[in-house]
């Protein structure tokens, strides 16, 4: 039987334990890659966009609730969940922008 993917509940995990579960898994290069690190970060705003959008047709209510601060608490959660994803290995977009800054880096000389 598959297994399904789990994303860790923003709650229950602290952002360093995401970030050491990511370096565990190898989906960082080795030592700290300023470039790498800018390409997680693009990674995650990318996510956040696709998240964001993707939550705009919901109904009001549920797990955001209806009071004045839903929205914003919509917003803090959406953007955890983006850099949840990010750390845990992501869809693929860093290694691409990271070896196209690499490219441009190079080229630059």
């Amino acid at each position: 039987m598959l297994q399904q993917a789990q994303l860790p509940s923003p709650a229950l995990a602290s952002s360093a334990e995401l970030i050491n579960g990511a370096k565990a898994n190898g989906n960082t290069p080795a030592g700290k890659d300023p470039l790498w690190e800018k390409a997680k970060e693009f990674e995650s705003v990318f996510l956040n966009e696709m998240l964001q959008n993707m939550f705009t047709g919901l109904d009001e209510g549920g797990t955001f609730g209806t009071e004045e601060g839903s929205d914003a608490w919509k917003s803090m959660l959406i953007n955890e969940y983006a850099n949840t994803m990010s750390q845990s290995g992501g869809i693929g977009i860093a290694a691409s922008v990271h070896s196209q800054l690499l490219q441009l880096q190079e080229t630059a000389v």
